[in-house]
């Protein structure tokens, strides 16, 4: 791709390629026409959708359909990006970075790396059919492990196992779903809500199992052909799919003098304490709080790369819904559903449910002190969330939702 030549311009390394990266190189040549920009990207592709990769189970992956943008478009806007390289060591006090070998000055870096997902120390993880999903290489190597595969089983109840399941199902595969969390989607959904998303998915022939955990894998030949789990239930495998979260990149960050928790540390300006420097997306945490979401992701990272090139945006928090499609459903949740309420707070909450368990619906509307503060979407009701969200903190009338709802 473009070599420029950055001397006499503002550098700007832009450290991660996927949602974040992208956001940041976008904005940063929005800001600054005449910077010099690189962007490092450890795969051998530009950055794709990764949420859309459980689409291409058990079909050829088709990249062009994946992709967020073309090599023609950095091309145009005078963006380099290096492919298959690796930033093994930032030195912040020369304004240095190692990439491969090379080193890079910058006046300004952006760090994206985003997230790698984890694979608990289960016994027998290494087997052949195990299987994590992250990289269109991981879907590659699942579908042919499922050519003749009769049975599999996902562990981890998150967006990606959910929808992985469901794909292999689709297949005519047998599939078991484990979740270690007393119900699925804990976090998101009630009791009541889970319930329902729970039989929808058995509806679909899907066993699902919750408040169970995996005590390891069993093999022939090198090839998994068991999971047992910490009750000694034994489920019989072809393929294993492991999603049961993701933990940030952030080993090369370690003795950077870069402050982190578990994630580099960023204001609302997604400025770390290192002057220069920026953090977006999943590796960073903005005043402690930390998203995970793909649309945060861009915003962060269009705020990063604003500022990377002498601009001054400032990301604000704004209640993003929690948005789920898959087993021929939807759930969607937004705001205070007093689901994940902090231990010993006491807070009075006015709620309105509807449940339909033979059409898989379910409604939970939340009100505190008079305004509509929350909700829980669950099947055809969820197709209205869009004319929800922009009611939450207002004093609207349980009525007035229900209309809302009753219509779509």
């Amino acid at each position: 791709m473009s070599t420029n030549n950055f001397s006499r311009s503002r550098k700007i390394l832009i450290v991660g390629n996927g949602a974040a990266g992208f956001s940041a190189a976008k904005a940063a040549r929005s800001q600054d026409p005449d910077a010099g920009i690189i962007v490092f990207g450890k795969e051998n592709r530009l950055p794709y959708y990764r949420l859309r990769l459980c689409e291409h189970i058990g079909k050829s992956v088709n990249y062009d359909e994946l992709k967020i943008s073309n090599e023609e478009w950095f091309e145009k806007n005078r963006i380099r990006v290096e492919l298959s390289s690796e930033v093994t060591a930032i030195d912040a006090s020369s304004k240095k970075i190692i990439a491969n070998g090379k080193e890079y000055s910058y006046d300004s870096l952006v760090l994206t790396t985003g997230s790698t997902p984890i694979m608990p120390p289960f016994k027998g993880k290494e087997l052949t059919g195990v299987h994590t999903i992250w990289t269109i290489e991981d879907i590659e190597k699942i579908n042919k492990d499922l050519l003749n595969a009769k049975k599999a089983v996902v562990i981890g109840g998150g967006l990606l196992g959910l929808e992985a399941a469901h794909k292999i199902s689709e297949m005519g595969i047998k599939v078991a779903l484990i979740e270690g969390m007393p119900r699925l989607l804990p976090k998101q959904l009630d009791e009541e809500g889970s319930e329902v998303f729970r039989d929808k998915v058995q509806s679909l022939g899907i066993s699902v199992y919750c408040g169970n955990s995996v005590a390891g894998f069993e093999g022939e030949n090198g090839h998994v052909t068991k999971v047992k789990m910490a009750d000694d239930t034994v489920l019989e495998a072809d393929v294993v799919i492991v999603s049961v979260g993701v933990a940030p990149n952030v080993a090369v960050f370690q003795n950077s003098g870069i402050e982190m928790n578990r994630f580099i540390t960023v204001n609302e300006k997604m400025e770390t304490r290192i002057k220069d420097i920026y953090a977006a997306g999943d590796v960073a945490s903005v005043n402690g709080r930390w998203f995970g979401q793909w649309s945060v992701a861009n915003k962060q990272g269009q705020v990063a790369g604003t500022n990377a090139a002498g601009g001054n945006d400032v990301y604000k928090i704004t209640e993003v819904p929690y948005i789920l499609s898959t087993m021929g459903t939807r759930v969607v949740c937004s705001g205070d559903t007093g689901v994940t309420q902090q231990d010993n707070l006491e807070v009075t909450y006015e709620i309105a449910q509807k449940i339909d368990k033979e059409q898989f619906i379910y409604s939970k509307l939340v009100f505190h002190k008079g305004l509509f503060v929350g909700y829980i979407l669950v099947g055809e009701h969820a197709k209205a969330f869009n004319k929800l969200q922009p009611l939450i903190n207002t004093d609207v009338s349980i009525e007035t939702i229900n209309n809302i709802l009753s219509v779509g």
